[in-house]
């Protein structure tokens, strides 16, 4: 059989020659490098002229004492295409002269007599640190090699250190550059350049088990610095990324409540399961980003291709995020401290309309809907009154037994309540504090922080809480100079508090606008009422939620032979979490002053309060054991070679009871009730296994090759489906390396071509026993729950059958390929990267065949589902400098991508619209096309002669939205609710973001520094739908809520409006109004797209000179805002990254905005 095989050598050629073709034209050839030839015959000519050929062959100019230059002798010489270095050395030989070659000129010196080479070789040298835009560098270290004797650069990067012998090497370093030795000479001034970091090609990057250069990279890996996330008033390392990285999305949930989690994505939707997040991993141990203290972060990587991570196997297959945390370096103890204080405040609240045109509004709602109306034209003349003149009127509805009446039954009632006013503070505090003590020796470093976060709710009257304890420590040690042991430890505590349990927090948004604003929150005495909420948030209800996680990694390295490197580490993480919920009725007071407990339903609160407990324990064990080991040649060859082992083991349990009727609500406990108990129970565990490899070959950092393999075992699946073998191979071939480059242009400092391709596996979609059958219990409990069946002496405990399943299941397979292109440009002050790539995710689990409805079982999942996703990520980033003062820096970044199902098991393609079906776009929405409003009765009349009984039994009327018959069929339907026949409806839009972006800046003067990050999406749709209430403004009597923009709607006057007719009416009918106005239309699209400004941060850096003076080595100023603004077409009740919520869009804890101040403070 005819096979397929890669060549190496030949893929290397065909490159190389596609490269020089493309890239020949653009490099500029212009005398400026010792590689320029030089052609010279002159016999007895002066040395001048000499200099003078060569400086216009060449572009070198020369500089010399012109009495110093009578010495010459005459010169005779015969060369042809001779370098610059040669023909020099020719021109001096016999001369008494010598010369030195700087960037652009030639030196010419006198030729040192014997006796002043022994001249004392001892001198005081001074100079200057700068980096590549020639900005002084402050408090770099200058340190002469081998001896203690050492200094810092001074605020303008000034240095002066007395004593240092000829020959001596200097070692200058400085946080965020690259270090460099520097070799003392005859002149005593010397000015160093340091590379940043960043920008440096020997930059080392962190990838799975190990480092590369950041040069050396053929997967697709982005890097964050620790200077990224730095002063930044956000208590969450999740929130920083967003804008950081092209192809990483950082998703607000739509609740945005304090400690709340944020979710992460790399490149779009992995599959259907909703189990594509990204692996994360910080220092070996995986665990979630929100329990690490920013402050520790020393850098983020991200790899994003198979190449990249595919050596960490079955929990990798949609990305690895590598979290390093700061370490201990070998000097003098250093002392940080670090602050931010701040306030929040929702980022943007509807514009709710007062009571007057809240009635006018309600009126016309009820009226469309049943011809009645609820407020009378004197209780509008009541409203009006009220509005310009409080004093004077009632302020409750009616009551019928001393105590408020129905929520419903609030026309009677006189006020101009603002609930969202009333509800949200005009601000929170929100701070955080860290101190890190870091230092070590030669053979030890250690590294010691502890973080506190703390930052309260934005609700008035709710006692809302996040608080955060980090630890962290990482200390390593030589044991040996072939043996070093190190351990990193984390332990992180949370606290969150709030009164709110279960339904109650979501059901609280949405209660808060359904309340009228004719109604006042207070009673006839001032306290408050129920419609207000308050004697529910204030009751003594409280929930808690405790979580303790640590980590503790110790880890050894052994070094037997040189370049060869054995590394064991263990990896443990133990979280524990404790739940507790207090749920007490409220108390609210008749007009008599008698109080009285009161409780709603849908907040889960019944009169005799109720208490639950629950906690939970998961444990984390994973060992690794892998070697490395390194070959150069002298011919330029290098081959890194690594092997390992790892497995994981996760083990967890939870226990959980709640009773109600407390005995006292002072004293709450399990045993304190007078109704049983309702307890629960759940363990699980499962376990991986894998062995993996990598080869990197390097030729002269030009042409590089990595393959890794992984073969990896799980529980989840079935004995014999339970290994699956996981390739992947990369290339890449940096054209900068070539000589026609590096000889012939200093325009390109880097080129990189690279391609990946590779395969990985994912079983996080399968249940942890999928293989084997279940059976699920039910026990009885209170109010009504468990057992169905009753038995002589009641409902017994019961035990359902074993529910069918599916032993075939096995792995879900990634297939993922990646072209890029890295470059860094006229002298590192251009530089980015360009990826396309496509991921192929196999095997998904997804619907069985259909079987025969006699079969009477949930029929279980196979793998049989597929998904492509194609997408592409730039970024780009320059940095330079205005005179002498002024550095700046300006980046960006920009992704795309686009999914579709390629195989699913629904071959009638059913339900398009609720389903999936092979070739559907991820995210689509269907819709029915709109021509407007209905204007008049002659087009009612029209219209309704068409059969619209699919969406109303209703006939439509003026100010309804006419629906087109997109199939001319004479009725409005889906038609038969297949693909190929889904009547008028038609895709409008995709809810999937496209162009996602990011810009960011920076412009640092002296010892100021403003950045700016701003990050959006270009295109992303939102579709209102039936119940979507806070955008239709209309609904059921009991949920109608108005915001400004809902007083656009149609009458005769107002014939342009963009609202349709709004309909109220009681909860059993309003559907079918709803049904005529509320469906899914291209009419009410909304674009979500937005432009944030994410975060605007001015430092000043206190001069060295100042700081000195009160003994400290660094003290930074700072102000710092977040999500201060947002540009978006997207309706004003909503937040673009908000549009979610469990009771509704929208009613959920708003996002927030934060104004922050701080200092970092060094010993």
């Amino acid at each position: 059989m005819r096979g397929e095989y890669f060549c190496a050598p030949k893929f290397f050629r065909v490159i190389k020659l596609i490269a020089t073709t493309l890239f020949i034209g653009i490099i500029p050839v212009s005398a400026t490098s010792f590689a320029q030839k030089i052609t010279l015959n002159v016999k007895n000519a002066p040395l001048e002229k000499i200099f003078s050929q060569i400086q216009s062959q060449t572009g070198y100019d020369f500089f010399y004492n012109s009495n110093l230059i009578r010495k010459a002798k005459p010169v005779s010489l015969d060369i042809s295409n001779s370098d610059l270095l040669t023909a020099l050395d020719k021109c001096f030989t016999n001369q008494p002269f010598t010369y030195s070659v700087t960037e652009r000129a030639v030196i010419i010196k006198e030729k040192p007599l014997l006796g002043e080479l022994q001249q004392d070789k001892v001198i005081d040298l001074v100079g200057k640190i700068i980096d590549d835009t020639g900005q002084g560098i402050p408090g770099a270290s200058i340190k002469v090699l081998g001896t203690a004797k050492g200094t810092m650069s001074d605020a303008d990067g000034m240095f002066r250190i007395a004593g240092v012998e000829k020959g001596q090497v200097l070692v200058i370093s400085s946080i965020g550059f690259e270090s460099k030795e520097i070799k003392v000479s005859d002149s005593k001034e010397i000015v160093v350049k340091l590379l940043s970091a960043s920008s440096a090609l020997n930059d080392v990057v962190v990838v799975g088990y190990g480092t590369q250069k950041k040069v050396n990279l053929t997967g697709a890996v982005s890097v964050i610095k620790s200077q990224d996330l730095e002063n930044r008033p956000v208590i969450n390392a999740t929130q920083r990324l967003a804008g950081l990285v092209p192809g990483l999305n950082v998703n607000a949930t739509g609740n945005a409540k304090p400690g709340q989690s944020y979710g992460l994505n790399i490149r779009g939707v992995g599959n259907l399961s909703g189990t594509d997040n990204p692996f994360v991993l910080v220092d070996g141990t995986p665990m979630p980003l929100d329990r690490v203290n920013p402050d520790d972060i020393e850098s983020i990587s991200v790899l994003k291709d198979a190449s990249a991570s595919a050596i960490y196997g079955a929990r990798a297959a949609y990305g690895v995020i590598l979290v390093t945390t700061k370490k201990g370096v070998e000097g003098k103890t250093n002392v940080s401290y670090s602050n931010s204080i701040g306030l929040t405040s929702p980022i943007q609240l509807p514009d709710v309309v007062d009571a007057y045109n809240f009635a006018q509004y309600f009126n016309a709602a009820t009226f469309n809907a049943t011809g009645t109306k609820q407020y009378s034209e004197e209780k509008l003349s009541q409203l009006q009154q009220y509005i310009q003149n409080p004093s004077g009127f009632p302020v409750l509805p009616e009551a019928n037994d001393n105590y408020l009446s129905n929520w419903e039954n609030t026309a009677n009632g006189v006020a101009n309540t603002n609930w969202l006013d009333f509800n949200y503070k005009p601000f929170a505090l929100r701070q955080t504090h860290n101190l890190n003590v870091s230092g070590g020796s030669k053979d030890i470093q250690y590294y010691i922080s502890g973080g506190y976060n703390n930052e309260d709710g934005s609700l008035r009257y709710a006692e809302i809480n996040f608080q955060r304890y980090n630890f962290n420590t990482s200390i390593s040690a030589h044991i040996t100079k072939w043996m070093k042991a190190s351990v990193n430890s984390k332990f992180s505590q949370s606290r969150y508090s709030s009164p709110f349990s279960g339904a109650f927090e979501n059901l609280f948004f949405h209660n808060m606008l359904r309340m009228r604003p004719n109604v006042s929150p207070y009673d006839l005495s001032g306290n408050f009422n129920e419609i207000s909420g308050v004697p529910y948030l204030r009751s003594g209800s409280e929930n808690i939620n405790r979580e303790n996680a640590i980590s503790i990694s110790p880890s050894l390295r052994i070094t037997p032979l040189k370049n060869w490197n054995i590394n064991v580490d263990f990896n443990i993480l133990r979280t524990n979490t404790d739940d507790a919920a207090l749920l007490i009725p409220g108390i609210v007071y008749g007009i008599d002053g008698t109080p009285k407990f009161v409780n709603r339903s849908e907040y889960g609160i019944v009169l005799t309060g109720g208490y639950s407990r629950g906690s939970a324990t998961n444990t984390y064990i994973s060992p690794n054991i892998y070697t490395a080991y390194e070959i150069k040649l002298d011919s330029g060859h290098q081959f890194n070679f690594l092997g390992g082992y790892q497995q994981e083991l996760n083990q967890f349990e939870s226990l959980s009871s709640g009773a109600q009727d407390l005995i006292s609500f002072a004293t709450p406990g399990l045993i304190l009730t007078t109704s049983p108990a309702v307890s629960g129970e759940a363990r699980n565990e499962w376990a991986t296994k894998g062995f993996f490899g990598r080869i990197n070959y390097n030729y002269k950092n030009k042409y590089l090759l990595e393959a890794n393999a992984r073969y990896d075992g799980s529980s989840r699946f079935a004995p014999g489906k339970r290994w699956g073998f996981f390739p992947s191979v990369s290339l890449g071939y940096n054209i900068a390396e070539e000589e026609f480059i590096k000889n012939g242009s200093k325009f390109i400092n880097v080129l990189k071509l690279r391609g990946s391709y590779g395969t990985l596996g994912n079983q996080a979609g399968a249940p942890i026993y999928s293989y084997a059958q279940t059976m699920r219990t039910s026990v009885p409990g209170a109010s009504g729950a468990g057992p169905q069946w009753y038995f002589q002496n009641g409902r017994e405990a019961n035990i359902f059958a074993p529910a069918p399943y599916n032993p075939a299941l096995t792995w879900e397979k990634v297939l993922s390929g990646n072209l890029g292109l890295d470059f860094e440009l006229l002298s590192n002050r251009l530089t980015g990267s360009l990826d396309i790539y496509q991921r192929n995710t196999k095997n998904m689990l997804g619907p069985s065949f259909d079987i025969a409805d006699m079969f009477g079982g949930v029929v279980p999942s196979s793998n049989n589902a597929d998904l492509r996703t194609r997408g592409w990520e730039l970024s780009l980033n320059w940095k330079g400098k205005i005179g002498q003062e002024i550095a700046y820096r300006l980046g960006g970044t920009l992704s795309d991508y686009k999914s579709v199902v390629t195989r699913y098991q629904n071959p009638t393609f059913n339900n398009p619209a609720g389903s999936f079906y092979e070739g559907k776009d991820i995210g689509e929405i269907w819709g029915y096309r709109s021509d407007g409003l209905i204007q008049n009765a002659a087009e009612a009349a029209e219209y309704n002669k068409l059969n619209r009984s699919f969406i109303s039994p209703l006939d439509w009327k003026p100010g309804d939205v006419r629906y087109l018959d997109l199939n001319n069929d004479g009725k409005i339907s889906n038609g038969s609710n297949k693909l190929g026949d889904m009547g008028d409806l038609t895709v409008i839009g995709n809810t999937n973001p496209r162009y996602t972006y990011s810009l960011n800046g920076s412009m640092s003067w002296k010892g100021l520094t403003l950045s700016v990050l701003l990050q959006g999406i270009g295109k992303k749709n939102y579709a209102p739908g039936i119940g979507d209430v806070y955008f239709w403004g209309a609904g059921a009597l009991a949920q109608v809520t108005v915001f400004e923009q809902h007083l656009d709607f149609w009458t005769p006057q107002n014939a342009g409006a963009y609202y349709p007719n709004p309909y109220a009416a009681p909860a059993g009918s309003q559907n079918s109004f709803s049904n005529k106005t509320q469906q899914v239309t291209d009419r009410y699209l909304q674009s979500a797209s937005y432009l944030r400004l994410k975060n605007a941060t001015l430092n000043y850096s206190l001069p060295k000179q100042w700081v000195n003076k009160i003994k400290l080595s660094k003290v930074n100023l700072f102000v710092s805002g977040e999500n201060l603004f947002v540009i978006t077409n997207l309706a004003k009740m909503f937040d673009p990254e908000g549009l979610t919520g469990s009771v509704g869009t929208g009613k959920a804890y708003p996002l927030s905005k934060v104004y922050a101040f701080g200092l970092n403070v060094s010993l």
